[in-house]
């Protein structure tokens, strides 16, 4: 019976190692306190950003953890732990949870990692107060044609000014 347990959590903690292993954003939360429903409810808005919260037990996190790059996060998990596994940017998985938090006080942002940075609390709320990646680029995009836009208006306005003299010109030709 001890060797099928043994092959189990041996199991158990590869799944959660692959799981873990291809993520660029995790971010480690307590849900104690929350109902089942709640954690569903919170499944489903993550789902919703491609990202899934596993309910996983601290110590084979930490086993599957231990050898990764991001084995940095391993402070962060203490007894009853949910982390939020995303693939990209943490912006979208930040502004998720701290949403899901204003309606359910029991969970807690304990800190994460991503891009291979440790986040604390802090820096999870201070990303979820950004604007999205998409927004920023965009703006970006704006900044960046701002002076070509410029000088193609100016240009324009050049030719419109010469021909402008140009017709002024010829209408008085006309009149002689």
């Amino acid at each position: 019976m001890a060797k099928v347990a043994l092959e189990t959590k041996k199991l158990m903690i590869k799944e959660i190692t692959s799981r873990l292993a291809g993520a660029e954003t995790l971010i480690v939360t307590r849900y104690k306190g929350l109902s089942a429903q709640d954690i569903n409810d919170l499944r489903k808005e993550l789902k919703r950003i491609a990202a899934e919260y596993l309910v996983v037990k601290d110590s084979m996190v930490k086993k599957a953890l231990k050898d990764g790059s991001s084995s940095s996060i391993i402070d962060f998990i203490q007894g009853e732990v949910g982390i939020v596994v995303h693939k990209s940017d943490p912006s979208g998985v930040s502004k998720a949870l701290v949403k899901f938090l204003k309606g359910h006080e029991p969970l807690k942002i304990c800190g994460g990692f991503a891009s291979g940075a440790v986040l604390s609390n802090q820096d999870i709320m201070a990303i979820a107060s950004l604007p999205s990646r998409e927004v920023l680029l965009a703006k970006l995009a704006n900044v960046l044609n701002s002076p070509i836009q410029g000088l193609a208006v100016s240009l324009n306005g050049i030719i419109c000014k010469l021909l402008y003299a140009l017709n002024a010109v010829k209408d008085k030709k006309e009149k002689q």
